[in-house]
């Protein structure tokens, strides 16, 4: 849930200032948790004539809410060029920003580094195709685990680091109309930072497919009363961490931070923390990677399941599928390494 965009919020509020950037935190928080509990809800729905789910159908996958929505086949066509394109859009920029923060993790170690950006790219790619012959999200849980754990790792570098930094009553500035930037650069600022701060909480594009994977038996007849709990906890934890890195790295550097608080630490005793701090984005998105690439493997094997007229796909052309698609997503984010601020900040 935790984004590593969740580094950039507080240059966000050096656009929107302390009251525009604090509501809108709240705002984006509020309507984010709201549209993932009507998720929930909506991936159970009355079926009489479902024996096996005891009255219920489950839709484990946006593709089958969508046809029980707009009706059969018309759901998916409405669907599918939205999901394919923020899940291979996010694929693509998640493998930029890990190539990035392994370039930047070599540049805080060494500055002897006379290898290009690139080669960062096809590692964190090389990564990918050994991660992605995990065949399913049950087999993705430890693998999320870590990122979730690296993820709060380094908002807490961000936070602790941040909270040393001592300054004197007047010496930084926290309002943006004293900044010298041109009138235009602040209004596409100000889009900017609004689009970063909706966007800021993700998860909800595979939310389906994560409920899917919580049984339903004699013991628990829904599936929603355990998911709810495990959001409602998530949240609160996200929301915690957005705040207060938003927070701190704003009272810390004022409109002076960097588009990446970190960067506003990258010289000096505790450049050793962030390049720490670097490579536990890397875990974070490899770990995301695969968590959002998941749905695009299963529709792509459904829909040769579907033309082929078979229940499995041979184990030998899936697994080749999967390979195909990672390599596609990294020639992608090494083709446009900017491709990240197309999709404004990553969830």
């Amino acid at each position: 849930m935790v984004g590593a965009g969740v580094l950039g919020l507080p240059a966000v509020l050096a656009y929107l200032g302390w009251a525009g950037g604090i509501i809108m935190l709240v705002f984006s928080f509020w309507v984010s948790w709201y549209t993932y509990k009507l998720l929930v809800y909506m991936h159970e729905v009355p079926d009489l004539d479902s024996k096996a789910g005891k009255g219920i159908r489950r839709l484990d996958r946006y593709d089958q809410l969508a046809d029980h929505i707009f009706g059969r086949g018309r759901g998916k066509k409405i669907l599918l060029p939205f999901q394919l394109g923020v899940l291979v859009g996010i694929g693509i920029t998640y493998v930029v920003v890990g190539g990035d923060s392994l370039y930047a993790f070599s540049h805080q170690v060494t500055t002897n580094v006379g290898v290009p950006k690139y080669v960062f790219y096809i590692l964190f790619g090389g990564l990918q195709l050994l991660l992605s012959l995990l065949p399913s999200f049950n087999e993705l849980s430890m693998v999320s685990l870590v990122g979730a754990l690296m993820s709060m790792s380094y908002c807490t570098i961000a936070v602790a680091m941040s909270g040393t930094i001592r300054h004197t009553p007047g010496s930084v500035n926290y309002d943006p109309a004293q900044t010298d930037k041109a009138p235009l650069d602040r209004c596409m600022g100000i889009f900017n930072a609004l689009t970063s701060i909706l966007f800021a909480y993700g998860g909800h594009n595979v939310a389906l497919e994560i409920q899917a994977t919580l049984p339903i038996d004699q013991q628990h007849p829904s599936s929603v009363p355990a998911m709810m709990k495990g959001v409602n906890v998530t949240f609160i934890a996200t929301g915690l961490a957005y705040f207060a890195v938003s927070i701190v790295g704003f009272w810390a550097f004022g409109t002076a931070v960097a588009d990446n608080v970190l960067l506003s630490f990258a010289r000096g005793p505790h450049s050793w923390v962030v390049a720490m701090a670097d490579m536990m984005v890397v875990v974070h998105v490899a770990s995301a990677f695969q968590v959002y690439m998941q749905p695009v493997y299963q529709l792509v094997e459904n829909a040769i399941k579907a033309r082929a007229g078979v229940e499995r796909v041979n184990p030998i052309v899936a697994t080749s599928l999967r390979l195909f698609l990672v390599v596609l997503v990294t020639v992608v984010g090494i083709i446009i390494p900017f491709f990240s601020n197309l999709m404004v900040r990553t969830p």
